[in-house]
């Protein structure tokens, strides 16, 4: 028996549950649910998928709290095969045959040589409506037990039997890889593996440290210290960079809530990072822990402060992983193909090469508990850009809010006693993505790079008059050499300015926001605010010298809203898409939002606009 506190705005509840917990489980998804339709003020706005049925009865949008306690048990294992519709829609498949055990599923390469490489799933040509092919974990030590990941096959094309993803190495021997009839019997499965094991150095990242360093993290099974291998262009003889400080990990009890602590808890591993020096173009890096190696890397170096080279920079926010909704499809941690939300935006950032610095200001992998999602984001991370430039990562309220925190911070406005964080309370945030070492959480910082100085404030910790916070901001924006840096940016996880009405919690926040930050930056000739949390993009005329610029629907979206009549607001676009700023020189700024055109199918410029000063 356990004891479980369960804290409520009116009061606190106390149960005592058996080991199994499946009570608790049902208690959790509720509250969890209910958490996130808090905030615009019911179910018909959750950030939940909008296009695809979230209960096992077929049903569009997001489900009602009972319909999610009926399908906690079927989402297990299946849905069940009195069901009228698929779990996902898509077309019917040829119902002729059935899959025969040894032959109706296989992987190939059956070994994979390094995390995230791909791997062609196929299966028997003919299958029924509700088939899915199910990845899980062979470590069966952890309590988090579901699927983490499937393949939906009545949402792929009747004329395929094939399928390719990119999977993140998980540690614990790799997954099981089964084909499942719609209420759940196993038909067959068979094993995907990583020649490189379970040390292997995975979600790796280049980040700035200092005033001109990079360091790199990753994650690897192994609690040795590991190294770096930088090889200069030219050269013959690469030079290894030791780990200095101890490798970090944390624990189901570090965090402060029943469904990340004892439901959605994996091993994350061991958390490692070097620090290098600033490297040369050309230069290529591999990542060395136990007997295992990374892949070769070749990152862009660091622009140092003051340097005048023109470059771009990605700004984004509300970032989300392939194949995951908020905490996994349904909520309960599975990743599922073919991605239910689409990111031809990400494509686009992948391929930008103008791009020197990508940053995101929160709400990183929506993980919401679940550490699973925490480790296919940095393997899809690794992947798309954060070893291409130095990576740049703030907090958002889905990695710290949460009912329960020790260290949260509650005031009498806004949403912040919410489980928007699943219980994590920054945990997997502040070991996965730290600044410096790790020894330590810091969630606000600053930075330089070229003629930029970047500021990382947190808008999930105390920021009003007299706070620690606000007294650090004050500070560093007081001390930024504008000789060096003529360029100040400011981002933060929440907004303090947008148009969509309806978000009565979130505009207590603003109004805070500008009332208690607005007037350092107009203090301090701060040139631009850039935040998130809102699905959408929007951008606001200079306000008391200082423009506003809301980007954060690189994957999800919110849906149609009505706008407040504003004399500040220039530009509002519901589309997927990331901003691009184009640092010129000490004299403009150029912003482009590259935004997602649905009749062209592809990327275009949706938002073009300049920041000028004499």
């Amino acid at each position: 028996m356990f004891l479980l506190s369960f804290r409520f705005r009116d009061g606190v509840a106390l149960r005592k549950y058996p080991s199994n917990f499946p009570v608790t489980f049902t208690a959790v998804v509720v509250r969890t649910a209910a958490s996130l339709c808090s905030r615009v003020g019911g179910f018909n706005h959750c950030r939940l998928p909008r296009h695809t049925p979230s209960s096992c009865d077929g049903s569009r949008g997001p489900p009602p709290v009972d319909s999610l306690l009926r399908d906690r048990a079927r989402f297990i294992t299946g849905c069940s095969g009195n069901s009228e519709s698929s779990p996902t829609p898509g077309p019917s498949p040829a119902t002729t045959a059935r899959p025969t055990a040894g032959s109706c599923v296989s992987v190939s390469p059956a070994e994979l040589e390094h995390s995230y490489d791909p791997v062609k799933v196929t299966w028997h040509e003919s299958v029924k409506e509700g088939d899915i092919i199910a990845f899980s974990l062979k470590n069966k030590s952890d309590p988090f037990q579901g699927d983490a990941f499937r393949i939906i096959l009545s949402a792929l094309d009747d004329s395929t039997n094939e399928y390719q993803l990119n999977l993140v190495n998980p540690r614990g021997g790799g997954y099981t890889v089964s084909y499942r009839t719609a209420d759940g019997t196993e038909v067959c499965s068979t094993d995907l593996t990583f020649a490189q094991g379970d040390d292997e150095p995975t979600q790796a990242y280049v980040t700035v440290v200092g005033d001109d360093n990079l360091q790199v993290h990753w994650v690897s099974a192994s609690s040795e210290q590991g190294s770096v291998s930088h090889q200069r262009p030219g050269t013959t003889t690469p030079t290894r960079y030791d780990e200095t400080s101890r490798p970090r990990t944390y624990n189901g009890q570090d965090m402060c809530s029943a469904l990340a602590i004892f439901i959605g808890f994996r091993d994350p591993g061991y958390f490692h990072s070097v620090t290098i020096p600033n490297l040369e173009p050309g230069s290529v890096i591999t990542i060395h822990n136990a007997a295992s190696v990374s892949r070769s890397f070749s990152p862009h170096p660091r622009i140092p402060a003051s340097d005048p080279t023109r470059h771009s920079v990605a700004l984004l926010g509300d970032l989300g992983v392939n194949g995951n909704h908020i905490s996994g499809a349904h909520g309960l941690g599975t990743m599922e193909f073919p991605p239910p939300d689409p990111s031809p935006s990400l494509v686009h950032l992948q391929e930008n090469e103008r791009l020197r610095l990508t940053i995101l200001y929160g709400d990183l992998a929506y993980a919401n508990g679940y550490g699973i999602i925490w480790d296919q984001f940095g393997a899809e991370m690794e992947d798309r850009f954060a070893m291409r430039t130095p990576f740049v990562t703030s907090v958002g309220n889905h990695e710290y809010v949460s009912t329960g925190n020790p260290e949260g911070w509650y005031p009498d406005f806004g949403n912040y006693d919410q489980l928007d964080s699943g219980g994590e309370c920054g945990v997997p945030f502040s070991h996965r993505y730290p600044i410096g070492d790790g020894s330590k959480a810091n969630y606000w910082f600053s930075f330089d790079f070229g003629l930029v100085h970047y500021v990382m404030m947190s808008t999930e910790h105390n920021y009003l008059n007299g706070s620690a916070q606000h007294q650090w901001l004050e500070d560093d924006l007081a001390s930024v050499n504008r000789t060096k840096t003529p360029w100040v940016i400011v981002t933060g996880h929440r907004a303090m300015y947008q148009t969509c009405k309806g978000f009565q919690l979130d505009q207590e926040v603003a109004e805070h926001l500008i009332s208690d930050v607005g007037p350092l930056l107009t203090k301090n000739r701060v040139d631009v605010f850039v935040a998130g949390h809102y699905h959408l993009y929007e951008r606001t005329a200079a306000i008391n010298g200082v423009v506003h610029v809301l980007a954060g629907s690189p994957r999800l979206m919110e849906g149609p809203c009505e706008r407040m009549k504003t004399p500040w607001y220039r530009k509002g676009l519901l589309t997927h898409g990331y901003v691009e700023l184009d640092v010129v020189n000490s004299s403009l700024l150029n912003f482009t939002y590259w935004g997602y055109n649905a009749t062209l199918g592809s990327i275009t410029v949706q938002d073009a606009f300049y920041v000028s000063k004499p």
